[in-house]
């Protein structure tokens, strides 16, 4: 009889260890999960800086570009119209325009 009530409270402790044990894992589960998500947060925040930063630089050097473009287009034509004039003097009017 006595074995039989030792059984039964270990069985019984054994339960509510192993209850305790799950409930300790599972807060320490929800603990990690938490600081993991607002660790990958935090760096999801700061790759979206970087990027807004990236995305301004290239906006910037794209209208610089687009700047040099415009003013090399308005340049050639008076250099191109130079040219012809030099080429004419050289080679007299015989294919100084090129054509």
């Amino acid at each position: 009889m006595l074995d039989r009530w030792v059984g039964e409270i270990t069985g019984t402790l054994r339960s509510a260890v192993e209850e305790l044990v799950a409930k300790r894992l599972v807060a320490a589960e929800t603990a990690l999960t938490t600081e993991s998500a607002a660790g990958e947060e935090a760096e999801a925040g700061v790759a979206a800086e970087k990027t807004a930063e990236l995305e301004a630089e290239l906006r910037e050097h794209a209208i610089a570009t687009a700047r040099a473009a415009a003013q090399r287009d308005r340049r050639i034509p008076p250099l191109q119209r130079a040219l012809n004039a030099v080429r004419a003097d050289l080679y007299g009017n015989r294919d100084a325009t090129g054509e």
